[in-house]
């Protein structure tokens, strides 16, 4: 029996008083929710004993975001069907991912009392790992767990997204390869197995994967939010082509009238159509809708950034950063964000934090070795914390190139080239990616700083021609390297033309300034 899958993005409150965006993957199109619920609910009034309706009741407010409701309601179910083991994990899987990580280890360790399927353990295992931040732990269990059933597609799952939590997209794509061999049509495992295809440079291969996932699921919110966000990056927002961004997004939109992200997408549309009157109405209507989500105000910190509003980009994201302290990324927003406006007292917290907190992200530790040689020339410091990066990812060639921008900064140049030539053979075979243009353009640098004229000229031009094989994926990006490169290379009229480009396609702050500079001094 064909089961329809559908997705939806609900509004949770936090236990913090915060709220935030969860995105679902449900069995069945919901309908008459309203009607539905107050059916259920007058049922179970009337049969308290009864667990089946109950158990429905609490899988309809989890489907509607009311998920403190729905745990009231799941551990009712559990009282009368203590031995229900998919109810126990998905109870503890909503409790995980509230915050309430005490209470979500309470509910694995009484499930691993009653469950008998060693490999389930394991698995159970490796989300207590998780749910204590032991993630090595939790990735030792999962393994066991896909050793003991290597046909359950689920832990498989599970081992790949906990390696994207640690930022190991390489070992993600061995277990979501596993998961597609069991489930070749799995949309939740191709979104992912995109992504990790992405951040590891294989470009064309993760544009496959998700012009596949798209011809499967062409209404799932999570393919469709990819598929804009690579048409942005592609600047397709005007003409005949820009319509069709538009559509996508006002399709997304009302999929999902509560996703933050896809709102998001939508004022980046505006501000590379250049109508910022409209982006800035966008802006304050999400942060009025969204005044106690912390990813509203990411978001508005984002947008002020890449805008060149410094102070406003300040103000929001020490703000989201009181708000919310258990993403990544916005650490790395404040990496970026408050040196550029001149607040670098607050960095030195800032790297004591994201360390303790993340210490398992490779992207922690060299962005933390970065901002200690480059704000507070502690070269020793910062060096030390660089090179973890590589320790934890050696065959991740953005840890590698991370750490040879940290030596090059320390003037080791020599190291700097070895580190970066390391890097580069890391690079997907017989792929032109993202990575390669800095990469290049370092060891270009660098060798310029040693008096090898050759390979400074080599590598310029290995920069100019990736650039324009990446004119299609990334044409920011690309004319930006153009720029760069021809400027090394002597042809200033080629790099006028490849930095008006860059501009004309709307380039965000600060390269922009970056550009803009560069053009004067030409």
């Amino acid at each position: 029996m064909y089961i329809t899958m559908t997705t939806n993005v609900v509004r949770v409150m936090l236990p913090s008083g915060e709220e935030t965006n969860f995105q679902l993957t449900l069995t069945g199109k919901p309908r008459r929710q309203e009607q539905k619920l107050r059916k259920l609910r007058k049922y179970v009034q009337q049969h308290p004993s009864g667990w089946k309706k109950r158990l429905e009741l609490a899988e309809l407010l989890y489907s509607i975001g009311e998920w403190e409701k729905a745990i009231v309601e799941y551990n009712q179910v559990l009282k009368q069907r203590p031995k229900l083991i998919e109810i126990r994990l998905q109870l503890g899987k909503i409790l995980h991912l509230m915050g309430l990580t005490k209470q979500a280890i309470e509910i694995y360790e009484d499930t691993l009392v009653l469950c008998k399927d060693q490999g389930i353990n394991y698995h159970i295992n490796g989300l207590i790992g998780s749910c204590r931040s032991q993630y090595n732990v939790a990735l030792n269990s999962i393994e066991l767990a896909t050793t003991l059933n290597p046909d359950n597609s689920a832990h498989w799952l599970s081992l790949g997204l906990t390696y994207l939590l640690v930022e190991s997209p390489i070992n993600a794509l061995r277990a979501f390869e596993q998961v597609l061999k069991l489930s070749p049509d799995d949309v939740i495992a191709l979104n992912y197995n995109h992504d990790a295809l992405l951040t590891s440079g294989n470009i064309q291969a993760a544009w496959k994967s998700l012009n596949k996932t798209l011809d499967l699921a062409p209404d799932h919110i999570g393919v469709l939010e990819r598929v804009i966000n690579h048409r942005l990056r592609r600047r397709l927002v005007k003409a005949q082509e820009g319509k069709k961004t538009r559509q996508l997004i006002r399709k997304v939109m009302q999929l999902a009238p509560d996703s933050v992200n896809i709102q998001a997408l939508l004022v980046y549309y505006h501000i590379f159509r250049t109508e910022s009157a409209k982006a800035t109405a966008l802006l304050d209507k999400l942060i009025k809708d969204y005044l106690n989500n912390p990813l509203g105000w990411y978001y508005y910190a984002r947008f002020m950034f890449h805008t060149g509003q410094l102070p406003e980009a300040v103000t929001a994201i020490l703000k989201v950063h009181k708000m919310y302290r258990q993403n990544w990324g916005i650490y790395q927003a404040l990496c970026e964000i408050l040196p550029a406006a001149g607040k670098i007292e607050q960095l030195r917290l800032v790297v004591a934090e994201m360390l303790e907190l993340f210490p398992e992200r490779w992207s922690v530790w060299a962005t933390s070795g970065q901002v200690l040689v480059e704000h507070f020339q502690e070269v020793e410091q910062g060096s030390r914390l660089s090179a973890k990066a590589i320790e934890l990812q050696p065959q991740l060639a953005d840890a590698w190139f991370c750490h040879g921008r940290v030596l090059t900064l320390l003037g080791k140049h020599l190291e700097a080239i070895e580190v970066l030539k390391e890097g580069w053979q890391c690079l997907p075979a017989k792929e032109t990616c993202l990575q390669s243009l800095p990469a290049a353009g370092g060891l270009a640098e660098n060798s310029k700083a040693i008096g090898d004229e050759v390979n400074h000229r080599h590598w310029w031009t290995v920069v100019a021609n990736n650039a324009q094989q990446l004119t299609d994926f990334d044409p920011v990006l690309a004319y930006y390297w153009q720029g760069r490169a021809s400027a090394a290379l002597g042809d200033k009229t080629k790099a006028r033309q490849a930095y008006h480009h860059t501009l004309n396609q709307h380039l965000l702050y600060p390269a922009e300034e970056e550009v803009k500079e560069s053009l004067r001094c030409l």
